[in-house]
Protein backbone atom coordinates (compact mmCIF):
# COMPACT_ATOMS: atom_id res chain seq x y z
CA UNK A 1 0.00 0.00 0.00
CA UNK A 2 0.88 3.13 -1.06
CA UNK A 3 1.35 5.21 2.60
CA UNK A 4 3.56 2.13 3.75
CA UNK A 5 6.24 3.40 1.38
CA UNK A 6 6.09 7.09 3.07
CA UNK A 7 7.95 8.41 5.81
CA UNK A 8 4.62 9.55 7.82
CA UNK A 9 6.70 11.35 10.40
CA UNK A 10 7.54 13.57 8.18
CA UNK A 11 3.76 14.68 7.61
CA UNK A 12 1.47 17.34 10.22
CA UNK A 13 -1.86 15.56 9.78
CA UNK A 14 -4.67 13.90 11.44
CA UNK A 15 -4.81 11.46 9.30
CA UNK A 16 -2.36 8.91 10.15
CA UNK A 17 -3.19 9.17 13.81
CA UNK A 18 -6.86 8.45 13.15
CA UNK A 19 -6.37 5.79 11.00
CA UNK A 20 -7.02 7.12 7.61
CA UNK A 21 -4.67 6.05 5.56
CA UNK A 22 -5.88 2.55 5.96
CA UNK A 23 -9.00 3.40 4.12
CA UNK A 24 -7.51 5.26 1.91
CA UNK A 25 -5.14 2.96 0.60
CA UNK A 26 -6.89 0.05 -1.00
CA UNK A 27 -9.24 2.44 -2.45
CA UNK A 28 -6.60 4.62 -4.17
CA UNK A 29 -4.67 2.52 -5.45
CA UNK A 30 -5.75 2.75 -8.53
CA UNK A 31 -5.06 6.39 -8.75
CA UNK A 32 -1.48 6.48 -7.41
CA UNK A 33 0.68 6.64 -10.60
CA UNK A 34 -1.90 8.92 -12.29
CA UNK A 35 -1.96 12.42 -13.65
CA UNK A 36 -4.73 13.40 -10.78
CA UNK A 37 -5.69 16.61 -9.78
CA UNK A 38 -6.83 16.46 -6.02
CA UNK A 39 -8.55 19.10 -4.04
CA UNK A 40 -8.93 19.13 -0.30
CA UNK A 41 -11.50 21.65 1.81
CA UNK A 42 -9.69 22.44 4.86
CA UNK A 43 -5.74 22.14 4.72
CA UNK A 44 -5.18 23.44 8.32
CA UNK A 45 -1.11 23.62 8.45
CA UNK A 46 -1.15 22.07 5.24
CA UNK A 47 0.29 18.73 6.16
CA UNK A 48 -2.18 16.80 4.65
CA UNK A 49 -1.67 18.48 0.98
CA UNK A 50 2.49 17.46 1.38
CA UNK A 51 1.15 14.07 2.24
CA UNK A 52 -1.26 14.33 -0.92
CA UNK A 53 1.81 15.56 -3.01
CA UNK A 54 4.12 12.35 -1.80
CA UNK A 55 1.54 10.02 -2.21
CA UNK A 56 0.01 10.67 -5.94
CA UNK A 57 3.91 11.21 -7.31
CA UNK A 58 2.08 12.64 -10.78
CA UNK A 59 -0.40 14.51 -9.05
CA UNK A 60 -1.35 17.87 -8.68
CA UNK A 61 -2.47 19.15 -5.29
CA UNK A 62 -5.16 21.61 -4.39
CA UNK A 63 -6.42 23.10 -1.10
CA UNK A 64 -9.02 25.54 0.00
CA UNK A 65 -9.39 27.46 3.80
CA UNK A 66 -11.50 29.98 4.65
CA UNK A 67 -7.89 31.39 6.26
CA UNK A 68 -4.57 29.81 4.95
CA UNK A 69 -1.66 29.30 7.20
CA UNK A 70 0.42 32.07 7.53
CA UNK A 71 3.72 30.19 7.71
CA UNK A 72 2.98 27.69 4.89
CA UNK A 73 5.17 27.56 1.63
CA UNK A 74 3.19 25.15 -0.87
CA UNK A 75 6.03 24.06 -3.23
CA UNK A 76 6.21 22.21 -5.99
CA UNK A 77 2.74 20.61 -7.08
CA UNK A 78 0.64 22.32 -4.54
CA UNK A 79 -1.56 25.10 -5.11
CA UNK A 80 -3.90 26.88 -2.36
CA UNK A 81 -6.54 29.34 -2.07
CA UNK A 82 -8.13 31.33 1.03
CA UNK A 83 -11.86 31.52 0.55
CA UNK A 84 -14.72 29.52 1.95
CA UNK A 85 -16.04 25.98 1.07
CA UNK A 86 -19.43 27.22 1.04
CA UNK A 87 -18.93 29.79 -1.44
CA UNK A 88 -19.69 28.79 -4.89
CA UNK A 89 -18.12 31.51 -6.66
CA UNK A 90 -14.96 31.01 -5.14
CA UNK A 91 -15.07 27.11 -5.72
CA UNK A 92 -15.48 27.57 -9.60
CA UNK A 93 -12.77 30.01 -9.99
CA UNK A 94 -10.37 27.30 -7.84
CA UNK A 95 -11.74 24.62 -10.35
CA UNK A 96 -11.84 26.77 -13.57
CA UNK A 97 -8.07 27.78 -12.28
CA UNK A 98 -6.86 24.02 -11.78
CA UNK A 99 -9.06 21.57 -12.78
CA UNK A 100 -11.20 23.05 -16.08
CA UNK A 101 -11.94 19.67 -16.67
CA UNK A 102 -12.53 18.77 -12.96
CA UNK A 103 -10.97 16.86 -10.40
CA UNK A 104 -10.15 13.09 -9.58
CA UNK A 105 -10.82 13.51 -6.19
CA UNK A 106 -12.08 15.87 -3.76
CA UNK A 107 -11.59 15.18 0.17
CA UNK A 108 -13.76 17.79 2.27
CA UNK A 109 -11.82 18.15 5.68
CA UNK A 110 -13.44 21.78 6.23
CA UNK A 111 -16.13 22.63 8.85
CA UNK A 112 -17.47 18.83 9.35
CA UNK A 113 -20.89 20.95 9.51
CA UNK A 114 -23.76 19.47 8.18
CA UNK A 115 -25.35 21.30 6.20
CA UNK A 116 -21.98 23.68 4.81
CA UNK A 117 -20.25 20.34 4.00
CA UNK A 118 -23.80 19.51 2.23
CA UNK A 119 -23.82 22.68 -0.36
CA UNK A 120 -20.04 22.00 -1.13
CA UNK A 121 -20.81 18.66 -1.15
CA UNK A 122 -23.42 19.05 -4.04
CA UNK A 123 -22.17 21.64 -5.57
CA UNK A 124 -18.45 20.06 -6.44
CA UNK A 125 -20.40 16.17 -7.35
CA UNK A 126 -22.33 18.11 -10.24
CA UNK A 127 -20.28 20.63 -12.01
CA UNK A 128 -16.57 19.79 -10.79
CA UNK A 129 -16.09 16.19 -10.27
CA UNK A 130 -15.31 13.95 -13.02
CA UNK A 131 -17.83 10.56 -13.43
CA UNK A 132 -15.93 7.79 -11.76
CA UNK A 133 -14.33 10.30 -9.26
CA UNK A 134 -14.28 10.26 -5.95
CA UNK A 135 -15.66 12.31 -3.30
CA UNK A 136 -14.70 11.58 0.37
CA UNK A 137 -16.46 13.38 3.65
CA UNK A 138 -14.25 13.09 6.61
CA UNK A 139 -14.88 13.08 10.81
CA UNK A 140 -19.12 12.55 9.93
CA UNK A 141 -18.77 11.26 13.31
CA UNK A 142 -19.45 14.82 14.63
CA UNK A 143 -22.86 14.60 14.11
CA UNK A 144 -22.75 12.47 17.58
CA UNK A 145 -21.07 15.24 19.45
CA UNK A 146 -23.12 17.26 22.03
CA UNK A 147 -19.84 19.96 22.29
CA UNK A 148 -20.64 20.29 18.35
CA UNK A 149 -22.23 22.89 17.10
CA UNK A 150 -24.76 20.77 14.72
CA UNK A 151 -24.17 17.80 16.60
CA UNK A 152 -25.94 15.67 19.38
CA UNK A 153 -25.38 13.10 21.71
CA UNK A 154 -27.01 9.66 20.33
CA UNK A 155 -30.16 8.30 21.69
CA UNK A 156 -30.99 4.44 20.59
CA UNK A 157 -35.04 5.63 22.40
CA UNK A 158 -37.33 7.54 20.83
CA UNK A 159 -39.63 8.58 23.05
CA UNK A 160 -42.22 9.58 20.42
CA UNK A 161 -41.68 6.11 18.47
CA UNK A 162 -42.22 4.23 21.78
CA UNK A 163 -45.46 6.20 22.44
CA UNK A 164 -46.69 5.23 18.84
CA UNK A 165 -45.94 1.49 19.45
CA UNK A 166 -47.48 1.58 22.91
CA UNK A 167 -50.76 2.66 21.23
CA UNK A 168 -50.89 0.13 18.91
CA UNK A 169 -53.17 -2.97 18.80
CA UNK A 170 -50.53 -6.57 19.90
CA UNK A 171 -52.37 -7.72 16.81
CA UNK A 172 -51.60 -5.17 14.29
CA UNK A 173 -47.70 -4.31 15.48
CA UNK A 174 -45.71 -6.20 13.23
CA UNK A 175 -48.10 -5.27 10.54
CA UNK A 176 -47.66 -1.33 11.14
CA UNK A 177 -44.98 0.25 9.61
CA UNK A 178 -42.78 2.19 12.52
CA UNK A 179 -39.48 3.65 11.69
CA UNK A 180 -36.89 2.56 13.26
CA UNK A 181 -34.96 5.00 15.58
CA UNK A 182 -32.89 7.40 13.76
CA UNK A 183 -30.50 9.85 14.40
CA UNK A 184 -30.02 12.17 11.86
CA UNK A 185 -27.94 15.51 13.60
CA UNK A 186 -25.67 17.59 11.74
CA UNK A 187 -23.11 15.72 9.55
CA UNK A 188 -25.12 11.92 10.33
CA UNK A 189 -28.01 13.48 8.72
CA UNK A 190 -26.36 14.68 5.62
CA UNK A 191 -24.37 11.26 5.32
CA UNK A 192 -27.91 9.46 5.65
CA UNK A 193 -29.09 11.33 2.98
CA UNK A 194 -26.31 10.52 0.67
CA UNK A 195 -27.39 7.00 1.46
CA UNK A 196 -31.30 7.78 -0.45
CA UNK A 197 -29.34 9.24 -3.00
CA UNK A 198 -27.96 6.07 -3.59
CA UNK A 199 -31.12 4.23 -3.33
CA UNK A 200 -32.75 6.49 -5.89
CA UNK A 201 -34.19 3.55 -7.60
CA UNK A 202 -35.64 1.72 -4.87
CA UNK A 203 -37.12 4.95 -4.19
CA UNK A 204 -38.82 5.54 -7.41
CA UNK A 205 -40.52 2.19 -7.57
CA UNK A 206 -43.95 2.33 -7.23
CA UNK A 207 -43.64 6.63 -7.78
CA UNK A 208 -45.43 8.76 -10.48
CA UNK A 209 -41.92 10.85 -10.67
CA UNK A 210 -40.42 8.33 -12.65
CA UNK A 211 -37.56 6.17 -12.31
CA UNK A 212 -33.95 7.20 -12.89
CA UNK A 213 -30.53 5.80 -10.99
CA UNK A 214 -28.46 6.92 -8.48
CA UNK A 215 -26.01 9.67 -9.31
CA UNK A 216 -23.52 7.24 -7.11
CA UNK A 217 -21.91 4.42 -8.92
CA UNK A 218 -21.28 3.12 -4.90
CA UNK A 219 -20.58 4.94 -1.26
CA UNK A 220 -18.50 3.19 1.65
CA UNK A 221 -18.82 4.25 5.00
CA UNK A 222 -16.34 3.76 7.35
CA UNK A 223 -16.12 4.61 11.41
CA UNK A 224 -14.42 8.15 10.10
CA UNK A 225 -14.78 8.56 6.46
CA UNK A 226 -17.77 8.42 4.04
CA UNK A 227 -16.11 8.31 0.22
CA UNK A 228 -18.94 8.69 -2.35
CA UNK A 229 -17.65 7.27 -6.53
CA UNK A 230 -19.69 9.39 -8.58
CA UNK A 231 -21.31 7.09 -11.86
CA UNK A 232 -20.18 7.64 -15.43
CA UNK A 233 -23.34 8.37 -16.32
CA UNK A 234 -26.02 10.64 -14.38
CA UNK A 235 -28.99 10.72 -17.69
CA UNK A 236 -32.11 9.14 -16.45
CA UNK A 237 -34.07 6.47 -17.89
Amino acid sequence: MRSKLLNLDAYDTDKIKNGYLDVYDPILAPWVNEEITLLELGVYRGGSLKLWRDYFPRGTIVGTDRKLPPDFRPGERIQVFEGHHGDKKFLSEVASKTAPDGFDIIIDDASHIGEKAKRAFWYLFHHHLKPGGLYAIEDWGTGYLDDFPDGKQFNPRTPILRRVRSLLPQRIGTKMKVPFPCHSYGMVGFVKELVDEQGAASIAMGSKVGWRKSKFKNVLITPGIVIVTKAASTLAA
